[in-house]
């Protein structure tokens, strides 16, 4: 019985464990680069905020490329569903990621950990979107 439940706990776990590895895949050169020197690189809190808003920018704008592409070689009906499928997913990131920014309240590192959240779930949408058919 144990062996059984090890074995559901792992199967269950490797789905989460590939979809984490693609988002991290996702983060750019530019976000490593600027958490690993200078300020950030030292543990400095606004530092790395601002490395974690310029990724977030970074990723967001890739959003907005994947969600041109798709709009494109859609027909109305199409459009309007993943419109308002978007519209949705956008309530529910920034209240997710806003529950994780005030889990942190008070803390110099709740801007830092909202910004994580917002690209991760971004990162996230993008790889959907980039599998819409």
């Amino acid at each position: 019985m144990r062996t059984l439940l090890i074995a559901a706990l792992v199967l269950t776990s490797v789905p989460a464990l590939a979809a984490k590895n693609a988002v991290e895949k996702r983060y750019s050169k530019d976000f490593e680069r600027c958490i690993t020197t200078g300020d950030a690189a030292d543990g400095v809190q606004p530092a790395m905020t601002d490395c974690a808003a310029q990724e977030f920018s970074r990723q967001d704008a890739r959003l907005n490329q994947a969600w041109v592409m798709i709009m494109r070689r859609l027909g109305p009906t199409k459009k309007a569903s993943l419109r308002a499928s978007q519209r949705a997913w956008l309530k529910t990131r920034d209240h997710k990621c806003r529950a994780v920014r005030n889990s942190y309240e008070g803390g110099s590192v709740a801007p830092m950990m909202f910004y994580g959240c917002m690209t991760d779930e971004t990162i996230k949408r993008t790889l959907w979107l980039e599998q819409y058919r």
